[in-house]
C-alpha cells in the first residue's frame, strides 16, 4: 500500500500508482470535470490519461513531488491534488481537480491549504504559483482561500487564465500572524 504523504481532518493524499489508472480515466471522463482543464468539456482520451498519469508516477518517484491521489479518510477517491513544474512561468503550480461527486465540500480548499505549507516545509523553493480559467470563479477562490494572492493574467493553453502566487516570505509572514 502506497504511504500516505498528507493528511487533513477529512481527506488523505498517495502517492498514484500505475493501477489507478480506471480511478483517473473516471475522473477525467467527466465533460464537467474536464470544463476547466486540458482538453475542455469533453472526456479526455485514455492515451493522454495514460500519459499523465505514468507522468506522475514518475515524477514522484524521481522528485517526490507530483500530482497525487486524492482521497477520504476512508479511501474514497475523489480527485488529484499536488504540484507541477511550469515553464512559462516558471516555477512549481499547485493544481487539484475534485469529481464532480466531491464538489461543493470544501475539498479543494482544505487540500489546498494543506498542500501549500506542506510545500513551503518540504522544499526550499521560493514561491508557489497556481492558477484558473479566469471565468472559474470557485477555483480562484481556492486559491485565495490557500493564502496565493492575485499576480498576473496570461493565456495558457489558449485560454485567458489568472495567475495567483505566493512567496516564501509571504508564507512564513502569514504563519507568524497565526500563532499570535
Amino acid at each position: 500500500m502506497p504511504e500516505i504523504l498528507l493528511k487533513t481532518a477529512r481527506l488523505q493524499i498517495l502517492p498514484f500508482e500505475e493501477v489507478d489508472f480506471p480511478l483517473l480515466l473516471d475522473l477525467h471522463s467527466d465533460p464537467e470535470v474536464n470544463r476547466y482543464h486540458s482538453p475542455g468539456p469533453v472526456p479526455m482520451a485514455r492515451r493522454e490519461v495514460r500519459e499523465r498519469l505514468n507522468n506522475y508516477v514518475q515524477m514522484h518517484r524521481q522528485s517526490g513531488i507530483s500530482k497525487w491521489k486524492l482521497e477520504t479518510l476512508d479511501g474514497e477517491f475523489v480527485g488529484r491534488a499536488g504540484f507541477s513544474w511550469q515553464q512559462d512561468p516558471a516555477g512549481y503550480e499547485l493544481g487539484y481537480c475534485l469529481k464532480r461527486s466531491a464538489w461543493g465540500r470544501g475539498y479543494a480548499t482544505e487540500i489546498a491549504i494543506e498542500l501549500v505549507q506542506w510545500f513551503f516545509e518540504e522544499t526550499d523553493q521560493d514561491h508557489l504559483l497556481a492558477y484558473a480559467v479566469s471565468e472559474n470563479s470557485a477555483s480562484l477562490r481556492v486559491m485565495e482561500k490557500a493564502g496565493l494572492r492575485y499576480w498576473m493574467d496570461m493565456d495558457k493553453h489558449d485560454c485567458p487564465c489568472r495567475f495567483y502566487r505566493v512567496d516564501r516570505s509571504e508564507f512564513e509572514q502569514l504563519c507568524d500572524q497565526s500563532q499570535v
